[in-house]
């Protein structure tokens, strides 16, 4: 009887105790975090890439409906140029809720923008952030000007980085994921360019961020940019003709909204800004944007003598447009053309004399 007392005794101590601490940890979460707590992917996400950018190189977060898949694939998620997540532990779970620290590792980005922002010292051990904050200062220190609006500081880098960067692997294949690939090798691939791009863009103080998701050829990364009060879609990868065209540049992926770009790339769209405006898409800017062939063929005369490229978005725009009233005009001896479907609208570029 006497032990029978006893193991009771425990079993009740045993349940108590796993009451208390399942009790612990819910005050844990629910009173004494409850304003920490951050809900949902997203809002985690987010939280990472500010910390990350901050220069932090650990930090706990407190989140619910988070599964710690997503945890282990956070990497995938961030698209940050700053870095990523080297290592992550669970701390504490509960329910719905966990208690997450994460580790990063800083990119040579992060010294870069920080060198050229606040004027911080790049650290001896990352002279490849010195040579890519050599070029982009170079640039920019001949290249940008007070009288520039964000619209033209973003175009006049997004045709700088297609005209002296090849599409492809340079000699240290890893470089050709980073901005260091695209600046200094001037070889890169998508993630190369998006990085370049938004490393431009954060100096010159525009918002800039980096998008990864999917197109017909696989996994590709692109950028978004705000003008003014609105964000749009910039893809320089794919402004980036293949085979190289050297100075001939075209701006069919320049600030588009989620329509247009939805033609042939998707991604996950919760994760990034809405997109929605067309102020600053590229052919509208330019008054390069026709509502008919008939009046594509009597505006795009005056590009004549701006650029060895014609562009124009038009609206029904067929196959095989009939170019030849090109002819004879200015030295136009050659034409090569290209059309993308944009849905309400087509592309057009058409390389002269190439």
């Amino acid at each position: 009887m006497k032990k029978g007392i006893i193991f009771l005794k425990g079993i009740i101590l045993a349940c108590s105790l796993v009451l208390l601490f399942a009790l612990g940890r819910w005050v844990f979460f629910n009173i004494i975090k409850q304003n920490s707590i951050l809900d949902g992917l997203v809002s985690f996400r987010e939280a990472v890439i500010d910390d990350m950018e901050s220069g932090k190189d650990t930090a706990v977060y407190y989140v619910k409906n988070v599964e710690k898949s997503d945890v282990h694939m956070i990497n995938e998620y961030i698209d940050s140029a700053y870095g990523n997540v080297d290592t992550y532990r669970v701390i504490l779970e509960s329910g719905d809720y966990l208690a997450i620290q994460l580790n990063f590792v800083l990119s040579d980005n992060y010294y870069v923008i920080r060198k050229y922002l606040h004027n911080e010292e790049i650290p001896a051990d990352r002279p490849k952030a010195k040579e890519i904050y050599d070029v982009i200062k170079t640039f920019i220190d001949h290249n940008i000007t007070l009288n520039m609006t964000d619209f033209d500081k973003e175009i006049a880098v997004h045709d700088y980085i297609i005209k002296n960067c090849v599409y492809g692997f340079p000699k240290d294949s890893d470089d050709a994921y980073t901005s260091y690939g695209v600046l200094v090798s001037k070889t890169g691939v998508c993630d190369g360019y998006a990085e370049a791009f938004f490393m431009f863009m954060s100096c010159l103080g525009i918002e800039c961020d980096i998008v990864v998701g999917d197109t017909s050829e696989g996994l590709h990364a692109w950028n978004q940019i705000k003008l003014e009060d609105a964000w749009y879609h910039v893809d320089l990868t794919w402004d980036d003709s293949l085979p190289d065209m050297g100075t001939y540049v075209k701006h069919t992926y320049v600030n588009l909204d989620d329509d247009a770009i939805r033609q042939n790339h998707s991604w996950r769209e919760q994760f990034y800004n809405a997109c929605t405006a067309d102020k600053y898409n590229f052919y509208k800017k330019k008054f390069y944007y026709y509502s008919s062939y008939d009046d594509f063929a009597k505006g795009i005369r005056m590009q004549y003598g701006k650029s060895s490229v014609l562009e124009a978005a038009v609206e029904g725009l067929p196959d095989s447009p009939d170019l030849s009233f090109l002819f004879g005009n200015g030295g136009i001896r050659k034409v090569n053309y290209v059309i993308e479907d944009m849905g309400a609208y087509r592309i057009i570029v058409i390389y002269l004399n190439k």
